[in-house]
């Protein structure tokens, strides 16, 4: 795939092919979030391709970055660690359109899978985790907390990363009467299969079930259609509506449409598609890749982690960046970055046009594995404390606080209507997905 040198020759591309798999009539893509998990939700919206209603108002044009030349910015000498955001001249930081799949071509994959709906997956759940009343390192505030079953708990192979659900696709915290989390998987082996994505049904009181669905980017032509796996570490991930936002570390943010889950063969073990029939690695499901947003900026930010603030209205991506002594330019370069959405597509205005991030911070902390905003508060899991031990800072402009948490913690999520935020550790042998009460973790 080419990423930079063909942003420009694709924006018109991604613009038709993400803007037509969301329905035009939406003003809110969360109001209506029942719709991709609903029992009715097997086919998506076939909505003429066109740009949303508000697309007139270019951000590349209105946003004054537009005419602004800015340095990548070095870290304040008055900088220290736990001293709070400071802030970043945002307009270093652009993105824009990026490679998008065919119309024609997911249509034709359509055609040689059984499209489902969220819902249906989680019905067709086939592992099962185990509900825990502990997790190491005792973060304050437990609330909820399960383990994988006993090979996913062990592999080496699959490790857990990003973490998202039906709190970010609905702010009533349920889709479709279902409470589900799903959470990332990146392969750190030669299987050839890359990301899969964990759908697990946390609604009733009794143990946690789940199934696996692997992440596909559709390839080929329209006449011979195929996909490919997502070679990406997924350290976050964000389900808004009908999209599913995953974090590409060097890139960008590939955006997924999850009323395009397509059920294929399970009788080998091979990824792709002939003529008649698709198979994905013995996973029954798919997840297609319809459009990406990618970096444009000569300053290369990372993009580790991706969380949603709903907040915010509209609600905004939060992205920031991992950093250590081996990575960046130093431990304290990690930045956190804030993208607004659209309110009529739900997606981020980079889909559209090159745009900038509303707010950009210096976050003061290092090794930043997750990261989330609420109310003006930014909650960072780290693994900086040594032996796999984790920290969880409160932090906001100028100010900063530090508070105990999971062991080798990853990515976090804000339940609003919870209450809680979510996380996940990935040690193998010990890991957990769990909930905190927000309010054991203050504002600074």
């Amino acid at each position: 795939m080419v990423w930079r040198s063909a942003q420009r020759a694709t924006a018109a591309c991604l613009a038709l092919a993400v803007v037509a798999c969301a329905s035009d009539s939406r003003v809110d893509p969360a109001a209506d979030a029942a719709a991709v998990i609903g029992p009715d939700s097997g086919a998506s919206p076939d909505a003429s391709p066109g740009l949303p209603t508000d697309a007139a108002a270019a951000p590349d044009a209105a946003d004054p970055c537009a005419a602004k030349a800015s340095a990548c910015p070095s870290v304040p000498a008055a900088l220290s660690e736990g001293s709070g955001l400071s802030a970043v001249d945002r307009c270093a930081f652009p993105m824009g359109p990026g490679p998008a799949a065919n119309p024609a071509v997911v249509a034709a994959l359509e055609k040689l899978g059984t499209k489902v709906s969220v819902g249906a997956v989680l019905a067709d759940a086939n592992r099962t985790a185990a509900k825990v009343n502990q997790v190491a390192g005792s973060p304050a505030g437990l609330a909820y907390a399960f383990a994988w079953n006993a090979a996913d708990q062990a592999s080496t192979t699959w490790i857990p990363q990003g973490i998202t659900g039906t709190p970010d696709a609905d702010p009533a915290g349920l889709v479709g009467g279902k409470r589900a989390v799903l959470v990332s998987f990146y392969e750190d082996a030669m299987l050839g299969k890359g990301v899969r994505i964990a759908f697990v049904d946390v609604t009733t009181a009794a143990a946690p079930v789940y199934r696996f669905v692997l992440l596909v980017e559709p390839s080929g032509t329209a006449a011979s259609p195929n996909f490919v796996p997502v070679n990406v570490h997924a350290g976050g991930m964000v389900w808004f509506g009908n999209w599913l936002f995953v974090a590409d570390t060097g890139r960008g943010i590939r955006v997924f449409d999850m009323s395009r889950i397509l059920e294929v063969a399970v009788d080998q073990d091979t990824v792709g598609c002939t003529p008649t029939i698709c198979r994905a690695g013995l996973y029954k499901y798919v997840l297609l890749q319809v459009g990406s947003v990618v970096d444009q900026s000569a300053c290369n930010p990372i993009y580790s982690w991706l969380s949603l603030d709903r907040s915010t209205s509209p609600p905004s991506l939060i992205s920031g960046e991992y950093c250590s002594g081996a990575a960046c330019a130093s431990p304290l370069s990690g930045k956190i970055f804030r993208w607004p959405l659209l309110a009529a597509t739900g997606l981020p205005q980079a889909a559209e046009a090159r745009s900038w991030p509303a707010e950009a911070f210096f976050a003061s902390h290092k090794q930043m594995q997750g990261g989330a905003a609420n109310d003006g508060l930014f909650l960072l899991s780290s693994s900086a404390p040594a032996g796999s031990g984790g920290a969880l800072y409160r932090a906001a402009p100028g100010k900063s606080a530090t508070s105990g948490f999971a062991d080798s913690p990853e990515d976090v999520m804000v339940d609003r209507a919870s209450g809680w935020l979510w996380s996940l550790s990935e040690a193998a042998g010990s890991r957990a997905v769990f909930a905190v009460k927000l309010s054991s973790y203050p504002a600074p």
